[in-house]
């Protein structure tokens, strides 16, 4: 079994659960979000940017991780899964999981905005779900996302009845141009009632992309020469 890793992280803290983490990235990922800093994950993406693919075998990822084992023990920290979409690559994570030792916290930073059969694999591995829920209004996270809602619900209903709230983290972002500060207190009030947790509300920073630079680049190319034009007529 092979997996399709986008980058490796190691000694990471505070970003990726309690303690020092080591992050694992994966390609691809079924949404297509507008402000998405790794959009590079998608199988069309991934090819433009240089990108190296990482092919691992289980045992091949567990040499590197392996290696900072006394960091996780002492501090509380493990190995975060994340992307693109790791959990559809969640039959391999589920392998690493085998390997990896006891003390270690298993993490997964996802939508949760897949079919259910690439869940079920971790629900007994995962020690925390980092979870971005995006906004529980259906209308604003297909605008957001490109996709429907629909897997991400059921899901969250099907796991609360497998895995223990405490090991749920939920986030619900400040989405600029696309959720209100009522979207957000309804999504977080959502997750309340569902869940029975607290869920972590945040600010996403639209990220400035290399493709945006080039568009007003070109637009002001254009307009330099319509002036030029101008000016000449």
């Amino acid at each position: 079994m092979i997996g399709d890793i986008m980058a490796i992280s190691r000694l990471r803290m505070g970003t990726d659960g309690r303690g020092v983490s080591t992050l694992v990235t994966f390609f691809d990922c079924p949404l297509r979000c507008k402000y998405c800093i790794n959009d590079f994950c998608h199988e069309d993406g991934g090819k433009s940017d240089g990108t190296v693919r990482g092919a691992y075998t289980p045992q091949e990822l567990m040499e590197i991780l392996v290696k900072d084992d006394i960091y996780y023990r002492m501090s509380g920290g493990g190995v975060t899964f994340g992307g693109g979409e790791p959990l559809l690559q969640s039959a391999f994570i589920h392998e690493v999981c085998k390997l990896a030792d006891e003390g270690w916290q298993m993490r997964i930073e996802t939508s949760l905005n897949v079919p259910w059969r690439y869940v079920e694999p971790l629900v007994h591995d995962i020690d925390e779900w980092i979870i971005d829920i995006k906004d529980i209004n259906s209308f604003i996270y297909k605008k957001y996302t490109g996709v429907r809602i629909d897997n991400l619900m059921n899901n969250i209903y099907r796991m609360k009845k497998l895995v223990d709230a405490s090991r749920f983290h939920v986030r619900v972002p400040r989405i600029p141009g696309f959720n209100t500060e009522e979207n957000i207190e309804k999504s977080a009030a959502w997750i309340k009632r569902v869940l029975n947790i607290e869920p972590e509300v945040f600010d996403y920073i639209r990220p400035v992309c290399v493709n945006e630079n080039k568009e007003d680049e070109e637009k002001k190319k254009i307009q330099e020469m319509m002036e030029r034009y101008l000016r000449k007529g």
